[in-house]
């Protein structure tokens, strides 16, 4: 048989995952699609230009479809599992194929309208009829190619930060210390190291910003997936206070309630300053510095150099 689009895969992933108890895996979710679909060894491993299996490329966008559409959520690295919008969702769309506008219209009517939320307007643009893409293909209408492929740039830097995230609340909390020490060295704030596993006074990290560590940057880590309150914050400024600190960032792979981010901006008003950075934008960060990422391909943009067709005589 021949190996399905993404569109293909919507319905029988949220089938097989409301079948199930709790959560699922992706290599079980992808071993199914393989014996749902007739696929061939042969053709389960065929792979796409840039050398991922196409069967697992194509899952992995029809998986974050789905995500982004609010059906499924992951609960750790490589696992996910339904939500009630998505059984909700299969019982009110009886229809044989799920396509990326029943998605886009399904997101735009049940999403939540708060701060957390992505924009709504900016759509599921991923692949929905080439069933090999490493990247998503999006509607060519009134989008000229330069246009178009900005736009599939972006939607997978989308993607890599959305993976990054999930990834970073999956590690060993004293690994994620010592990856968040390794970013804000790579930023450019000093040489760092991780001390949390000393218990060192709530402090998790401690960046140097000169040479015989006189100036310091103390850093507290924390690999949630619930909110960070306002007590975590007053706490880490009183371990600030003890270390004679007066500069602090708090990063978490969640985020932060409201009167925690109030709490920080009294505080850095002050003797202390506080800087929060929540899941977003540590991914975001990651991914920008380079860090936790690996370059797959290289695409290079050429246009003419009418220097060379110029008569010099007009110059």
């Amino acid at each position: 048989m021949a190996m399905p689009s993404q569109t293909n895969m919507h319905r029988p992933i949220l089938e097989f995952a409301a079948r199930k108890e709790g959560d699922i895996s992706t290599a079980e979710t992808i071993a199914h699609l393989k014996e749902q679909f007739s696929l061939s060894d042969s053709e389960s491993k065929e792979r796409t230009a840039g050398g991922q299996k196409r069967l697992n490329a194509t899952f992995n966008w029809a998986q974050y479809a789905l995500k982004q559409a609010g059906l499924i959520e992951s609960t750790a690295w490589g696992r996910f599992n339904i939500t009630p919008q998505g059984v909700k969702f299969l019982d009110e769309n009886p229809e044989r194929e799920v396509t990326l506008t029943t998605l886009n219209r399904w997101r735009r009517e049940h999403a939540q309208q708060d701060s957390s939320d992505e924009d709504l307007s900016t759509e599921l643009a991923v692949s929905t009829s080439h069933p090999s893409a490493d990247a998503p293909v999006l509607d060519e209408v009134e989008s000229t190619p330069d246009e178009l492929i900005k736009a599939a740039y972006d939607k997978l830097q989308e993607k890599l930060r959305d993976d990054m995230l999930e990834r970073l609340k999956s590690v060993d909390p004293s690994r994620f210390e010592e990856i968040v020490v390794r970013l804000l060295e790579k930023m450019g704030y000093g040489e760092g190291r991780a001390v949390g596993r000393s218990g060192d006074g709530g402090i998790d990290g401690i960046i140097n910003q000169d040479p015989l560590g006189l100036e310091k940057v103390y850093v507290q880590a924390k690999r949630w997936r619930s909110q960070v309150g306002e007590p975590e914050i007053r706490n880490f400024s009183g371990s600030l206070m003890l270390k004679g600190a007066s500069k602090g960032v708090f990063i978490t792979t969640s985020d932060f309630s409201s009167t925690a981010r109030q709490t920080a901006k009294t505080i850095s008003a002050g003797s202390q300053l506080i800087l929060l950075i929540n899941g977003q934008e540590l991914s975001r960060l990651m991914v920008e510095h380079g860090v936790g990422v690996a370059i797959e391909n290289r695409y290079e943009v050429k246009r003419l150099d009418e220097n060379l067709f110029s008569d010099p005589n007009e110059i």
